[in-house]
């Protein structure tokens, strides 16, 4: 039950702040929903992501890692909220050996705010189940595990046209809750401003509607 309660109100505060943010947005920033008979995005589907990649090498020893920020499909409900599923994928490996693997998918919502006519403030709420495998210290092998992730993210969209969009993500608040049959729960919490925290992806909106043609 405590732990049920928890969920609840972790996810009641993150939609209390995704509101509270775009309201503050929108009175301080200048920033404007679309109307719903404005020319906009309503009924387009969206497609966004990115791909990391990282190694270091010491004379010793050498680690990469290779993830992917949510690769992810959405389709707008009206000209400014988005509603769809994503999937993530990480994993680290030390001297050619993966020591940690990552996956998770689920569902997000996200509302946006238009500042001018290029610049767009966009929230982002998720909801993921996770499962992977990492390597257990203690019997030298690998162990699966699973759980759930929470997040909530803000990010600043430049609209480069051709329904092409730059995303630059720079806060996160988020949960991750893991489990293992050797080690029970393992709670991870992020919150605020930092370069763990910073990202930049690409999106791109696809229009399936039947035009309309005009004979006139």
């Amino acid at each position: 039950m405590k732990y049920l309660l928890n969920k609840t109100v972790f996810s009641l505060a993150i939609a209390g702040i995704s509101m509270l943010s775009g309201n503050l947005s929108a009175q301080f920033l200048g920033g404007h929903r679309l109307k719903s008979d404005e020319d906009g995005p309503k009924g387009q589907f969206m497609v966004y992501g990115s791909l990391d990649y990282s190694k270091l090498t010491t004379p010793s020893s050498s680690s990469s890692t290779v993830s992917s920020a949510p690769l992810g499909v959405g389709y707008f409900i009206n000209n400014n909220d988005l509603i769809g599923v994503n999937y993530a994928y990480s994993q680290n490996t030390v001297d050619h050996n993966v020591v940690y693997k990552q996956n998770e998918a689920g569902i997000w919502y996200s509302p946006s705010l238009m500042l001018g006519k290029y610049f767009v403030l966009i929230g982002q709420v998720d909801a993921h189940y996770v499962w992977g495998q990492q390597l257990s210290t203690a019997a030298d092998a690998m162990q699966n595990f699973n759980g759930f992730r929470l997040r909530a993210y803000p990010l600043i969209g430049i609209l480069l046209g051709g329904g092409w969009a730059l995303k630059f993500k720079f806060a996160e608040l988020s949960m991750l809750q893991t489990k293992t049959k050797e080690e029970g729960w393992t709670k991870n919490y992020v919150a605020g401003i930092s370069g763990s925290t910073f990202g930049v992806g690409i999106s791109k909106n696809l229009d399936f509607r039947k035009k309309i043609k005009n004979d006139n």
